[in-house]
């Protein structure tokens, strides 16, 4: 297996610059990125920024100078707040803060090793213990787990929080804990919180390769000799703050790839996002509907990981399922070479009569199931309204609008339309149905 993962990047780094130019995509400034000195330069002034910025943290956190790590400290005056809660909008803007929390555990514990589990945070940490560092994170995405090596009858944790940009804090959802052995001791509550410094938003950093055609040149084009069995693609993120023309750029990167590799029916199995509800900007009903341009084309396949994720969570921790699915997907995609889904796909949404729209699936050969009394959406002169009376028949499901709704030109049928949907159509083997979007006919 070759991977060529590379986190948070665009799908236009994974096109060439003939793609993009088919879709008027190359920027103003392409040209330029072929320059050394120019790209040298960009880069370095990204580099003097952000260690700049790092500098800036560390002068400024008066915590840091006064040793707010250390056990000893009084910190009886400061507020108390608990982890589990949606924080007031003051601990959320750019700095630093320090937490703390004294802890005495049971007896049986002592001397044996213990792990903290913070789940995420926004943006940086240091997390102490008695005063000694066991372990940072530079970034909002990785779970924070430390461990501890010997427990002792009681100690402080003091936690060192950089917020680069807001709102920043530790995600109040997730578990909050210390883990010894099976055993789970509550780390909900009980801190004592204070701000050290504030600061103004930090800029993104810079990644070059991010560039249009930058990982297309950079891992696809060297790779152009080799044969392969299938290619797994999951990205998507990253468009989908602005998803529109993500499907024709899809195809166009599927085909462009198996044509560099001269393998014409090269299997190409993908993700489809899963839940998510933690990029409130971003549009992922949309880029889901988008990603199924892919099925129009041969020997493709889609997996359906609505259920997989974690709404609080960018990066789910679940990969293992996601991985039996793409297994499934490669076992089948020769079965149904002309784009095979995993799970129940909606084909279409007819309107039988005034008030009944029939909607059709593509099955791939197995039967599904809909759960009663969840909500269909009926979408139409930018209004939306909830359909509740529906029943099953086969591989059909009958929708029965209100009689005082009217059907308008512009009407379509939404099913799980949302950053993290809850899936009530399922297939014989637990596949989540694909959400959708369809034009009523």
């Amino acid at each position: 297996m070759i991977a060529t993962a590379a986190g948070g990047t665009p799908l236009n780094a994974w096109l060439s610059e003939e793609s993009l130019t088919k879709f008027n995509s190359l920027p103003p400034s392409y040209n330029a990125l072929k320059n050394k000195e120019y790209l040298k330069e960009i880069q370095n002034l990204d580099k003097f920024y952000q260690d700049n910025y790092q500098k800036l943290c560390e002068e400024t956190d008066e915590g840091l100078h006064q040793s707010w790590q250390d056990p000893n400290f009084d910190d009886r005056n400061w507020p108390e707040i608990s982890l589990s809660e949606t924080w007031n909008e003051k601990y959320t803007f750019p700095g630093t803060l320090w937490l703390r929390k004294r802890l005495q555990i049971p007896d049986r514990f002592i001397g044996k090793e213990g792990e903290l589990r913070f789940g995420t945070m926004t943006d940086a940490d240091v997390i102490y213990v008695n005063g000694k560092k066991i372990g940072n994170t530079d970034y909002k995405y990785p779970p924070r787990n430390y461990k501890i090596s010997k427990l002792t009858k009681s100690f402080t944790i003091a936690i060192r929080l950089k917020i680069y940009n807001a709102p920043g804090g530790i995600t109040h959802s997730k578990p909050h804990i210390l883990l010894v052995g099976e055993n789970r001791l509550d780390l909900n509550h009980g801190w004592k919180i204070r701000r050290s410094s504030t600061l103004p938003e930090r800029h993104k950093a810079y990644f070059i390769n991010y560039e249009p055609t930058g990982l297309y040149n950079g891992m696809i084009v060297p790779l152009q000799k080799l044969k392969f069995a299938a290619i797994l693609w999951y990205q998507g993120e990253s468009d989908a703050g602005s998803p529109q023309n993500y499907g024709p750029r899809f195809r166009e990167l599927i085909e462009s790839w198996r044509k560099l590799f001269k393998q014409p029916y090269l299997p190409f199995l993908y993700v489809q996002l899963p839940n998510c509800d933690t990029e409130k900007e971003a549009d992922w009903a949309r880029l889901r509907e988008e990603q199924k341009e892919g099925l129009k084309i041969s020997r493709t396949a889609m997996v359906v990981t609505i259920g997989d994720g974690e709404d609080d969570d960018l990066h789910p921790l679940n990969k293992k399922d996601v991985a039996h699915k793409l297994l499934n997907a490669y076992h089948n995609v020769k079965l149904f070479p002309n784009g095979y889904c995993i799970a129940p796909l909606a084909k279409e949404a007819i309107q039988a009569k005034k008030n009944v729209i029939i909607l059709s699936f593509e099955t791939f050969g197995k039967k599904f199931n809909v759960e009663k009394n969840k909500d269909f959406e009926l979408f139409q002169g930018r209004h939306s309204y909830k359909v509740r009376d529906y029943r099953q028949v086969e591989e059909q499901i009958i929708l029965e609008l209100p009689a005082t709704l009217s059907l308008q030109p512009d009407a379509k049928v939404r099913y799980n339309w949302s950053n993290a949907p809850q899936v009530f159509i399922w297939n014989e083997e637990g596949y989540p149905a694909s959400p959708f979007e369809l034009n009523i006919q």
